[in-house]
């Protein structure tokens, strides 16, 4: 049975987090709920639930592509960094710069 009390919650603050981008409230909300999250499945009958629960699934999966992107872009500046850090490291001067 769907619970949904839990799933409007769940949604209205998933919302919030993904608006705001607040990727650690957004990690915690998923993590919390996720038994529940993988134990929903639509209902035949019912197309006002089914509706609620699509709702769901887009600002959940918005909210996965956003943290997914933030990663992708940390990887990146990570992979500059290093990058920098390797190729300033091949000049003979800068251990002897003052």
């Amino acid at each position: 049975m769907l619970d949904l009390s839990q799933l409007a919650k769940l949604t209205e603050e998933l919302e919030k987090a993904v608006l705001v981008k607040d990727f650690d409230e957004i990690q915690r909300l998923c993590l919390e709920h996720n038994d529940f999250i993988f134990s929903l499945k639509p209902e035949k009958k019912n197309s006002v639930n089914n509706q609620k629960l699509k709702t769901f699934i887009e600002i959940h999966h918005s909210a996965i592509q956003l943290v997914q992107d933030t990663h992708r872009i940390m990887q990146s500046q990570l992979f500059q960094s290093i990058k920098a850090r390797k190729s300033v490291s091949k000049y003979k001067g800068v251990k002897h710069a003052k």
